[in-house]
């Protein structure tokens, strides 16, 4: 649509006059209210409607919210979130992503070397006690062991 729109006009803007300059408020306003009563649309579908819808739509394509924040000019993120709405699915499919993606990470590492923890508090103790095994300390792990 806009590459067509592009070969029919210079102007820079999406919608212009017959005169390619930006149309007043007060017609847009005035053509919006003829085309919604022509068509029976309710009175709370305003022209803002439309934007909204974009970035309803965007969302649910699977935008972010910065990619709508730059696609739709807002200065914040924050006023982009109100456009993303995940569905049940597309929570599945984020996890369903993130998965994969830590499989890869996974895959990725080198192989660790392989050992056996320890399994009690003892058996940790004797593998830091010094190469004296006549101390304090190693008579209470072998009092523990027994």
């Amino acid at each position: 649509m806009l590459e067509v729109r592009s070969t029919q006009t210079d102007s820079p803007y999406v919608f212009p006059s017959e005169t390619g300059r930006p149309y007043l408020v007060t017609s847009i306003d005035h053509l919006h209210s003829e085309v919604r009563h022509t068509l029976r649309l309710p009175r709370d579908f305003v022209i803002h409607s439309l934007r909204h819808t974009f970035g309803t739509r965007l969302g649910e394509a699977g935008a972010d919210a910065f990619t709508i924040m730059r696609a739709m000019g807002h200065s914040s993120v924050t006023v982009s979130q109100k456009y993303v709405h995940p569905t049940p699915e597309a929570m599945e499919r984020a996890f369903e992503q993130l998965e994969a993606l830590n499989q890869k990470a996974a895959q990725s590492l080198p192989e660790a070397p392989k050992r056996q923890l320890p399994t009690t508090i003892s058996a940790t103790l004797s593998e830091a006690l010094p190469v004296s095994h006549s101390g304090p300390i190693a008579q209470s792990v072998r009092a523990a062991d027994s």
